[in-house]
């Protein structure tokens, strides 16, 4: 995302000639394409490091935690909202609802993989704090990814989003009672005659793009029927050794093409000329960041923990992660978040940038 910014307009952009060595109009199709199947291998492997299992066991401690910082942040994000709306000087009710529903799913979610990864960089993977952040942030992504399912056919224009999200419902429920005992048992059978070969694992990859354009055939994101996929394969060896022979390839190679893309639409500019300071930028950045910390906080006092490990764990939870990038992508192409969307998206990549 980094190399993205250093590339947009106001950095190397402004170079004559660079804009258009770089982003030539016949490589943008070619650039996309290879981004969103990044992404949508990204998200498979984001569903195959969680364990539905785990999800359904979680503790009532995680589960109150987990609903504490959906919760608070949603309704503080409405609060932020509303007050963006009457300053942009209003808008339709169909945009205000669209707008409510991203800019609260934005705020909400968490990413359960990069803050894995950062527990275990911190050497508190394994403690109270690290255990009670991680099984809380699988319940909010879970929460997040069915969040993403019903909203994002109503980001489109016509169409019946209802028929879409009731069909892609049904495809999930069909997903876990039927596809998934069946997957179950023939990777059961091929780990123990230890029979799995480069054809083999193909097959099971074919998966992948079938559920990914069915969901995107549905109406839903493609994203969707990736993560459902990742979350339905059973874990354990099976899921180490797609993890193994994947997440190197994707995320050093594949995934950046779709961060450097993302930053590459930070206009600083924009956000000066349009506030004639940084520092209201950096100021919402930091009141974005208030409502998982505040949650967090209420939840210690209920259970008697300390004052810095519910401060702790508000930053923890804070990680924000792919689904928020491509929720704030969906939100700037269909122009859902008022006509002052560029200093909202542009506070939540820079969100995005220090939260994870």
């Amino acid at each position: 995302m980094q190399g993205g910014v250093l590339l947009s307009s106001s950095f190397l952009g402004r170079i004559p000639g660079v804009f258009q060595m770089i982003y030539r109009p016949e490589g943008i199709m070619t650039v996309e394409t290879f981004a969103n199947v990044g992404i949508m291998y990204y998200v498979f492997l984001t569903g195959l490091e969680m364990n539905s299992d785990t999800i359904l066991r979680s503790s009532k401690q995680a589960v109150i935690i987990a609903v504490a910082s959906i919760l608070i942040p949603t309704l503080v994000g409405a609060g932020f909202l509303t007050l963006q709306h009457d300053l942009a000087g209003g808008s339709s009710i169909a945009l205000t609802v669209k707008g409510y529903m991203f800019w609260c799913a934005i705020l909400s979610v968490t990413s359960f993989p990069v803050l894995a990864r950062l527990l275990s960089d911190l050497k508190i993977l394994y403690t109270r704090l690290g255990k009670d952040a991680l099984t809380a942030a699988m319940l909010i992504d879970a929460f997040g990814w069915v969040l993403f399912a019903l909203f994002i056919p109503y980001s489109h224009e016509g169409g019946k989003p209802l028929l879409s999200v009731i069909c892609t419902l049904l495809f999930i429920v069909f997903c876990f009672c039927v596809v998934r005992p069946i997957l179950a048992r023939v990777v059961e059978h091929r780990m123990r005659s230890e029979s799995w070969n480069s054809s083999n694992l193909l097959d099971v990859m074919m998966g992948l793009f079938v559920c990914a354009y069915i969901t995107d055939l549905l109406g839903a994101h493609h994203t969707v029927g990736a993560f459902v996929y990742g979350l339905i394969l059973p874990s354990g060896k099976f899921a180490d050794l797609l993890l193994e022979m994947l997440d190197d390839f994707v995320a050093a190679i594949i995934v950046p093409v779709y961060f450097a893309s993302f930053g590459f639409r930070l206009n600083l500019e924009s956000i000066w000329s349009e506030n004639h300071t940084v520092l209201l930028p950096l100021f919402m950045v930091f009141l974005l960041a208030i409502p998982k910390i505040l949650s967090s906080l209420l939840v210690s006092v209920y259970y008697g923990m300390s004052l810095r490990d519910g401060v702790g764990l508000g930053l923890l939870l804070n990680t924000k992660g792919i689904m928020a990038v491509i929720l704030i992508s969906i939100a700037w192409d269909k122009s859902v978040l008022f006509s002052n969307q560029t200093l909202i998206i542009s506070c939540s990549s820079f969100k995005f940038l220090f939260g994870s």
